[in-house]
């Protein structure tokens, strides 16, 4: 199967799947195939679709305007790693303002290239349902005692953003991506409440690779695509 019959595929997977990330994943491929216009187009419905109000409005407002910064990014041929004071500030104003997509790409790209650090602390001790609830909730579990994490964009092309949650009882974590032999790539140790961190993948080949997100004995994996 060829690329571009691969990156049909994904999308028409993605867009049966559904939902507000599966849509992001299909925003995120537009981009890296130079598809702004498709981009733009599928974002600017996602207030309409989901029926958003109030807060989230405001949020997607922050991630159209990353999403813009990224067309014009690619436009003028510059990557994230040579921003302007200005673009560095908004990011700054996004990544304290918004903890969705929108901040937590934010959030990576100041602390992996301009020496910005991000501590957002969430209080969710005595909040989680698993204790009380008479059935096994595996969603509360690994809240309290594993962690959460997403990748944003992915596919990637230059980089993506790993936004992560450890719980209140864990202060580090270990992100390690792989390759499909089983070669670690790339490690991150992780610390604080909640952060992010940014994988620089220009120097990465296209393909498949495997994150795991190790905290308090629990471990999630997924799959990152770099086109």
């Amino acid at each position: 199967m060829n690329k571009f019959k691969q990156k049909i595929t994904m999308i028409n997977w993605l867009d049966n799947v559904g939902g507000k990330r599966a849509d992001e994943q299909i925003i995120a491929t537009y981009l890296s195939e130079g598809n702004y216009t498709g981009a733009m187009a599928l974002a600017n419905l996602m207030p309409v679709l989901y029926k958003y109000s109030g807060g989230e409005i405001t949020e997607h407002t922050y991630y159209t305007e990353m999403l813009n910064l990224q067309i014009s990014l690619a436009n003028e041929q510059r990557t994230i790693f040579e921003l302007n004071s200005t673009e560095v500030n908004n990011l700054a104003i996004i990544a304290e303002t918004i903890h969705s997509t929108a901040g937590s790409m934010a959030r990576g790209i100041l602390e992996m290239q301009y020496g910005h650090h991000f501590c957002d602390c969430l209080n969710t001790a005595g909040n989680e349902g698993f204790k009380s609830s008479q059935a096994y909730n595996p969603d509360a579990f690994n809240k309290m005692f594993g962690g959460e994490i997403d990748i944003n964009p992915n596919p990637a092309k230059e980089w993506t953003s790993i936004g992560y949650t450890l719980p209140d009882s864990e202060t580090e974590g270990v992100i390690k991506i792989s390759d499909v032999n089983g070669n670690t790539i790339q490690t991150f140790t992780v610390t604080g409440t909640q952060g992010s961190k940014v994988w620089d993948t220009r120097k990465v080949k296209s393909g498949v690779y495997f994150y795991t997100f190790a905290v308090n004995g629990c471990v999630k994996t997924g799959k990152i695509i770099i086109n």
